[in-house]
């Protein structure tokens, strides 16, 4: 297939994973703010914003262009327990904010404008299916919606975004542009579980139930966790599952597996960069000693982060970009940058 194409399906796939893993983490922190003091509740958002690598706006200026992109206008940051965060109005413009790059509505809107250029090449259920969930998020009540039932709007965006992931798997031939899709949903997917275990580690004291299923339900996978290891809250063994467990869809290493299959279907002939950095990461969790790759997790995390960030340049350069100019290609969001 052409270049371009196949780098529209590659970042349709990395926004739609964002969308859905970004109103995931959203969910499981405004439920753990329930019941609990503004400052607890601050404290968690912004661990939710370091674990997407996002940067709130701080000045007036910007708090105000923000806000008023919403149909409400809430302040997006005010001052809170001095630490100038207010939860809910961070977690609609998380949500809601088209200004925000790395919002939900920002993603899906991205994501839309690439399977619009593949018209002729994706399922007409899946052209739809994302049409509606645009449109339905740019409908005037949207972000008031948000701020007064967030659950059922992190909710609607996750059952559309896995709505959309079940049609890409049945209803799509399963070709090159198949491929390229899924491989940029897998590539996000371990960035992302990546970013949050460096994030929320450090809060797993092995004493606290609590944080450990904020951190599983994050990534939907306290249940799995629990028929896996029974429900052990240690540190260790949360990032093990994380990292390293062969059968959970969302773990780091599962994800490397998925991507490197991928990445030899599209290129049969020969090792290309892609597949032998993939491979070096995969052989890096999969072989290595794990109390060694404990001890040195915070360097280990960076490490990952980077390698996938590194397989995204190489997929650009050795798929993409030899054959097409890179200005056909133009996204606000580089490969494996924060937002």
């Amino acid at each position: 297939m052409l270049a371009r194409h196949a780098e529209d399906m590659f970042w349709a796939g990395r926004y739609l994973e964002r969308a859905e893993d970004t109103a995931r983490m959203i969910r499981a922190t405004l439920l753990s703010t329930v019941g609990e003091s503004p400052a607890h509740g601050v404290e968690r958002m912004g661990n939710l914003i370091s674990t997407l690598r996002l940067e709130m706006p701080t000045s007036a200026d910007t708090v105000q262009t923000m806000a008023e992109s919403l149909t409400s206008t809430p302040p997006i940051l005010h001052s809170t327990a001095g630490l100038g965060l207010d939860v809910q109005a961070a977690a609609t413009a998380l949500v809601a904010s088209p200004s925000l790059a790395g919002s939900v509505v920002f993603c899906i809107g991205r994501a839309r404008e690439n399977f619009r250029s593949l018209r002729d090449q994706v399922p007409s259920e899946l052209w739809e299916q994302i049409n509606q969930i645009h449109l339905r998020m740019h409908q005037n009540d949207f972000s008031t919606t948000m701020e007064h039932d967030p659950f059922q709007t992190l909710d609607f965006i996750r059952v559309s975004c896995q709505s959309l992931t079940g049609v890409i798997s049945t209803s799509m031939s399963q070709g090159e542009g198949y491929r390229f899709l899924v491989l940029g949903q897998s590539l996000e997917r371990a960035l992302m579980t990546c970013r949050l275990i460096s994030v929320r580690y450090p809060e797993l004291d092995g004493s606290s139930y609590d944080e450990m299923a904020l951190t599983l339900r994050s990534v939907s996978a306290l249940e799995a966790y629990q028929r896996a290891s029974r429900s052990s809250p240690l540190a260790s063994d949360v990032a093990r599952f994380l990292l390293l467990d062969d059968a959970f869809p969302r773990s780091v290493l599962y994800c490397l597996r998925a991507c490197e299959a991928h990445v030899n279907a599209l290129s049969p002939v020969g090792k290309t960069p892609p597949m032998r950095h993939l491979g070096q990461l995969r052989s890096k969790l999969e072989y290595g000693d794990f109390e060694t790759l404990l001890a040195e997790l915070p360097v280990l995390l960076i490490d990952i982060e980077a390698g996938v960030r590194g397989v995204a340049d190489d997929l650009s350069h050795y798929f993409f970009r030899n054959a097409e100019a890179f200005d056909l290609h133009c996204q606000a969001i580089g490969p494996g940058v924060s937002a």
